[in-house]
């Protein structure tokens, strides 16, 4: 009888040891994997984040040169147009953004506040960002070539104004050479991000209107954004070997969040990780181990008719393996139907810290990492069942037959 048919029939000699050890292992299986699919799709939308509202390449005035006074803290990088000029002949390059940051206080009436504008371009801004800005009344697009320049603000930030779209804004803020200046503007519409930060003192305007109210054609940034970020690294080094006088970085280098939020999933996820690998090589070494003493007679028959102790105990790893096959297969099985319901669901997670708003749980799905772990889990059966078969390995032939 052949190897495979003899491990077989012992496992189903033990139905409800085989089967619940199987339902450990593959309830075991499908949480590392919904809990890494999560993980997973929650690094791959941070990322989407830092990239689309930073850029893939971002070039900064280097902050190593002492900056001037005034709004020239704010607005650093001069000569930009240059740098925007030649990398529009690189074709790896999709859209190069230019953004000036300033500060000041916006009026509506007899409500003020204070706000941190940025000067875009805005038949391009909104498109990079996608679903992670939301618009409302927008005009589009919005321009600032006529004689009141448009305005966006952040939708706490209009509220705190009783500003609604259409209404005229007035903007305050000091010149490079510390002079107050003002512009009357109009509110073209609001935006959310779902950031409180964000949405109480934030506003966009065209560059133009910046230029008016700082007297300066500076720019705090330029973003570039590539057909594929992987050349982020290349482009990097290469407007570093042609520019003095900048910092250039990548999205990665910015993503504060990111990094955080991933530290803090690697430890959460790796802890559950061990823990569930933990629990299959104990339900595993128990199976193998209560196997053996129940069947020592049959172990020490073999032994007394010759048949090598190695084959003997090759067949008990036969048989965890047999079980760890299973009970992976069972799992992926019971965490790819949990997924598909889970995205199916729409469920959502409560705002974490920072945020007004919840997102939308999804768990990827990838049978190469489905696979990978269920290689993973069944090499920890192997092993389980090796340091357990060795730890039980010796039977007195003489005493377990009288």
């Amino acid at each position: 009888m052949s190897f495979f048919l003899i491990a077989v029939r012992n496992i189903l000699r033990n139905r409800t040891r085989a089967i619940s050890t199987i339902l450990i292992i593959a309830v075991g299986l499908a949480a590392l994997l919904i809990g890494s699919g999560f993980m997973l799709s929650t690094y791959d939308s941070l990322q989407e984040i830092a990239k689309r509202v930073e850029g893939h390449v971002i070039v900064l005035k280097d902050e190593s040169v002492p900056a001037q006074g005034g709004v020239d803290q704010q607005l650093t990088l001069p000569n930009w147009q240059a740098i925007q000029d030649e990398l529009w002949d690189d074709d790896r390059v999709l859209r190069i953004l230019p953004r000036a940051r300033f500060e000041g206080l916006i009026r509506h009436g007899h409500n003020s506040a204070a706000f941190f504008g940025t000067g875009v371009d805005p038949k391009e801004e909104f498109r990079v960002y996608g679903p992670f800005l939301k618009t409302t009344a927008v005009l589009d697009p919005w321009l600032s070539d006529q004689d009141m320049p448009d305005v966006v603000l952040g939708t706490q930030l209009a509220e705190t104004l009783s500003a609604t779209a259409g209404d005229e804004l007035t903007l305050h803020t000091l010149r490079s050479d510390g002079q107050s200046t003002e512009v009357m503007v109009r509110l073209a519409g609001l935006f959310h991000t779902g950031t409180p930060e964000l949405d109480d003192h934030t506003l966009m305007v065209n560059l133009s209107t910046v230029s008016r109210l700082l007297g300066s054609e500076k720019i705090s940034q330029l973003s570039i954004y590539l057909e594929h970020y992987e050349d982020a690294a290349a482009i990097k080094q290469l407007l570093q070997a042609k520019l003095e006088g900048v910092l250039v970085q990548t999205w990665d280098q910015r993503a504060e969040l990111y990094d955080k939020v991933k530290a803090q999933y690697d430890r959460i996820f790796g802890v559950m990780g061990i823990i569930i690998l933990v629990v299959v090589f104990l339900a595993i070494s128990n199976t193998i181990a209560l196997a053996m003493y129940q069947r020592r007679d049959e172990i020490a028959t073999l032994g007394a008719l010759g048949t090598p102790s190695t084959r003997v105990y090759a067949n008990f790893i036969l048989e965890a393996c047999l079980i760890g096959v299973v009970a992976t297969s069972l799992g992926m099985l019971i965490a790819y139907a949990t997924a598909n319901a889970i995205n199916l669901a729409s469920l959502m997670m409560p705002a974490p810290p920072g945020r007004s708003e919840g997102y939308p749980i999804y768990i990827y799905i990838s049978w190469p990492h489905y696979l990978v772990t269920s290689v993973v889990l069944i090499a920890i059966v192997a092993f389980a069942s090796f340091i357990a078969t060795y730890n039980n390995a010796k039977v007195n032939i003489a005493k377990a037959l009288s």
